[in-house]
């Protein structure tokens, strides 16, 4: 476990902040692959679900937090609650209640239509969740970083991961937390807790094409990066700078 400005960045793709005793997940991207086989006919077995939920067990074995931040995409489908993110959303909803004492959804660009699902478990969804200095917001859409000076935002969205070369020339991908300072923010960037979702190699892609625009405004490259494996435990790599130099 390490520690960046009061917040513990665990060995797994989650956070917890003891200062205000919430744990912090994002982009579960719950029903994905319903939504593949009844969209593209792709069937894959549904291991996503039992996977995270594995994940969560273990989890609050490390940590006993009161809140849990679901920090945006929950769900998979943008269009519609399908029946399959209907039944793992609510089947998660069911083991958190007895978890924490509260749960919030801040609100991703994947999450349409999930007041469906928490409206019957009366589950607060916002696009901004802000505690103290701590603000949680996805990550999708801009946001007016002037007002925010002082405040650690905590984003999601960008599912970043690192493409780590050996000496001959292979290839590992790991998802990664990615933390920094600029403009008299700290910035904490979550990777995705989907097991399907490696996401975006960032230490490969230039920031201007980065998914989050919140990302395309602040000089990324200044930050650092960690690594996070389940088996491996967290890797304390360099700052994303001179993981780009290594990458060509």
């Amino acid at each position: 476990m390490l520690v960046w400005n009061k917040i513990k960045i665990l060995k797994f793709p989650a956070i917890f902040l003891p200062e205000i005793k919430t744990l912090c997940i994002a982009d579960l991207h719950l029903g994905y692959e319903g939504l593949l086989a009844e969209e593209l006919g792709v069937f894959m077995p549904k291991a996503q679900f039992e996977e995270e939920m594995k994940m969560l067990e273990k989890i609050f074995k490390e940590v006993e937090p009161k809140v849990l931040v679901l920090n945006g995409d929950v769900k998979h489908e943008f269009s519609e609650t399908s029946y399959h993110e209907y039944r793992e959303v609510s089947e998660l909803f069911e083991y958190l209640e007895g978890k924490v004492e509260k749960i919030v959804v801040v609100k991703g660009n994947h999450d349409n239509y999930i007041e469906r699902v928490t409206s019957k478990f009366g589950i607060e969804v916002a696009e901004k969740y802000e505690v103290k200095e701590f603000v949680f917001t996805h990550g999708h859409k801009p946001v007016d970083l002037n007002k925010l000076k002082g405040k650690i935002l905590i984003l999601a969205h960008e599912h970043p991961s690192v493409a780590l070369y050996s000496e001959v020339g292979t290839k590992e991908k790991i998802k990664c937390f990615l933390y920094g300072e600029d403009r008299g923010i700290k910035f904490f960037i979550m990777p995705a807790f989907s097991s399907l979702s490696l996401g975006s190699e960032i230490n490969v892609i230039p920031t201007e094409e980065l998914l989050s625009p919140i990302l395309r405004e602040i000089s990324v490259d200044e930050f650092s990066v960690v690594g996070v494996d389940e088996e491996v435990g967290l890797l304390k790599l360099s700052k994303l700078k001179e993981l780009r130099e290594k990458s060509f």
